[in-house]
């Protein structure tokens, strides 16, 4: 289907600030743009309401604060953020001899060691630092090694194809979903070493495996290339270590190079430097909606998380004799339940534990809850729709 009038003009506005910003931004020092970056993230910072939300639970969650104690972390990780992004002009700019300036590598035998393996390399890469600094990573590979890596196509296609020509350009070949795991095993067998983004969200179609201790769905994608082309795998942490300036270190996986494994070693690059993990992303979302039972998501015979979902069940005192459906109860899910709480309480009840609420059961649809749910980023379920 044709894209509107409308929708285009916004792609092209888009486009235009994305090149006026980068014009900027390409003039001024490393350094400059990222403090710039800095000064961005505390201007905004407070009007962010959602972002937040998302970044103190993600935080709570991971276990690297708790509860009262993660507002200012929250806001420190978001002001890093903000310009590690702005600084990602400065990457895709920045003329290849210049690179070392703003990069090092602290220990590139390990890729080196893999890469000698002869069968290929897969990059467990996290959203974290300046990530597009990942794309011009293989300037610092093996002399004669080819470079990959998969992307998320952008929704505004101006700019996909613009971002794709600056990465391509510098030499990393770009594999999306809709390629064929063919051409990317293809890739893998000449030795090539491929990146591939494993912190994302992916849904009911990922593997369930234990991340930072909470059981969710993570890409089947980085073991299914593995196991096909029997490559190596190590990871990869992108920390700030000045003002403009990052460093890489890659990590070892345990054998075998399946996803547990995979995701285990990605939590300990992201911890290198949690501050430049990209926390904004709801990656702990719980997939439960009515008729999709917390069964479908995590099946109940995959064994507790160490953190398991907390769940909270809200009654009136008119339904204190309800029943949750018995499609509702999991091993992986610790309920609390309340009965006649008020609902302003709400917030007081989510911070008093060091994990957030994952989502509430409700009997009836009452508004009110509902507008509190939503200011916490809490999902708010009828039990009704869950019945047997």
């Amino acid at each position: 289907m044709a894209a509107s009038f409308l929708k285009r003009l916004t792609w092209r506005m888009e486009a235009w600030a994305h090149s006026a910003v980068a014009a900027v931004v390409g003039r001024l020092p490393p350094e400059t743009v990222f403090v710039l970056g800095e000064f961005v993230g505390k201007m905004i910072w407070p009007v962010m309401k959602m972002r937040q939300t998302t970044i103190a639970r993600n935080l709570r969650i991971a276990g690297i604060a708790e509860g009262r104690d993660c507002g200012e972390m929250a806001r420190r990780s978001f002001i890093r953020t903000t310009a590690n992004l702005v600084s990602s002009s400065v990457a895709t700019k920045l003329s290849p001899g210049r690179l070392g300036e703003i990069l090092e590598v602290e220990n590139p035998e390990l890729l080196e060691e893999a890469v000698g393996e002869g069968r290929g390399v897969v990059i467990l890469l996290a959203h974290m630092g300046n990530w597009e600094l990942l794309t011009r990573l293989h300037r610092f590979f093996p002399k004669g090694t080819n470079s990959g890596a998969f992307y998320r196509p952008l929704n505004n296609p101006i700019l996909n194809e613009r971002v794709l020509k600056e990465r391509e350009a510098d030499g990393t070949r770009l594999f999306s979903k809709r390629d064929s795991l063919h051409q990317v095993s293809g890739f893998l067998r000449g030795n090539g070493v491929i990146g591939i983004l494993a912190d994302q969200r992916v849904g009911m179609q990922g593997e369930v495996v234990s991340f930072f201790g909470r059981l969710t769905r993570a890409s089947p994608l980085p073991g299914l290339l593995v196991r096909r082309c029997k490559s190596e795998v190590v990871s990869l942490s992108l920390r700030t270590v000045a003002p403009g300036k990052w460093s890489a270190r890659y990590h070892r996986v345990s054998k075998p190079y399946d996803s547990a494994n995979c995701m285990e070693a990605l939590e300990r690059a992201m911890m290198v430097s949690p501050m430049d993990v990209f926390w904004l992303q709801e990656r702990w979302r719980v997939y439960v909606a009515a008729g999709n039972p917390f069964g479908r998501w995590v099946k109940k015979e995959d064994a507790r998380g160490g953190k398991p979902h907390r769940g909270l069940v809200w009654r009136s005192e008119s339904e204190k004799d309800l029943q949750l459906p018995q499609v509702c109860v999991h091993g992986d899910i610790i309920y609390e339940e309340f009965t006649g709480k008020p609902v302003g309480e709400l917030e007081g009840i989510d911070l008093e534990k060091p994990l957030p609420i994952d989502f509430i059961m409700a009997f009836s649809d009452d508004p009110e809850l509902g507008r509190a749910a939503k200011a916490l980023g809490i999902p708010l379920l009828l039990a009704g729709d869950f019945s047997e």
